[in-house]
């Protein structure tokens, strides 16, 4: 019995710390968004471009392997961006942080983050 009260307040503990999850995302305006944003993966890179009418397009390139293209719709509620792939019928969301300047996203879905740097 003691053995499960040192593990409650432990885990009630860890929770106040932690938020038990915390509050969401700061929203991100769509705006900050729009333009064409670069991500360097080893051997290649990955160019990715947000359009104002709701579609984007990606290119990867890695060395050795043809380029993969995509073209489809996206969607952003708070900080919550949501790519679509219509061709697979999938969709993949991540949450979204703006650097103060706007020339840096970070993008996190807690599998993968990836840092997108805005292209001029």
């Amino acid at each position: 019995m003691k053995k499960y009260a040192i593990l409650t307040s432990a885990a009630l503990t860890l929770c106040l710390l932690t938020g038990c999850g915390g509050d969401k995302a700061e929203s991100i305006d769509p705006a900050d968004l729009y333009g064409t944003w670069g991500y360097k993966i080893d051997g290649g890179s990955e160019t990715l471009t947000i359009r104002e009418d709701g579609t984007y397009s990606k290119v990867v390139k890695v060395s050795g392997f043809p380029d993969t293209k995509v073209n489809d719709s996206w969607s952003l509620e708070g900080a919550d961006f949501t790519f679509y792939i219509s061709e697979y019928n999938t969709a993949f969301t991540y949450t979204v942080a703006m650097s103060e300047d706007k020339n840096t996203m970070v993008w996190d879905n807690g599998d993968n983050r990836i840092v997108y740097t805005k292209k001029q």
